[in-house]
């Protein structure tokens, strides 16, 4: 099933993903090809490293794995650009 939506309606966070994990033909390779995983994970005392966080608890928050970069990080946005400059770094 199809959601009807115009473009004004896509979330940044969906513009950025596409953006950034582009389908091109140096890294599509068939007709369905995973461009990167996004996980949400969850654990105990997970990514609670704000002054005001109860260090106590359980946290959650994102892995993203693509090209043989895996990154995490506590927001979806962050970890996107985590990755993004982890890649360049990999390239240097």
């Amino acid at each position: 099933m199809k959601i009807k939506r115009n473009y004004e309606q896509i979330s940044k966070d969906d513009l950025a993903i596409r953006r950034m994990f582009s389908a091109e033909a140096t890294n599509t390779l068939s007709h369905k090809t995973v461009l990167a995983t996004i996980e949400v994970i969850g654990g105990f005392e997970l990514f609670n490293t704000y002054p005001y966080h109860n260090y106590e608890t359980w946290g959650q928050g994102y892995r993203i794995t693509s090209q043989g970069v895996t990154v995490e990080s506590e927001y979806l946005d962050d970890a996107i650009e985590l990755w993004g400059l982890t890649k360049q770094e990999n390239k240097q």
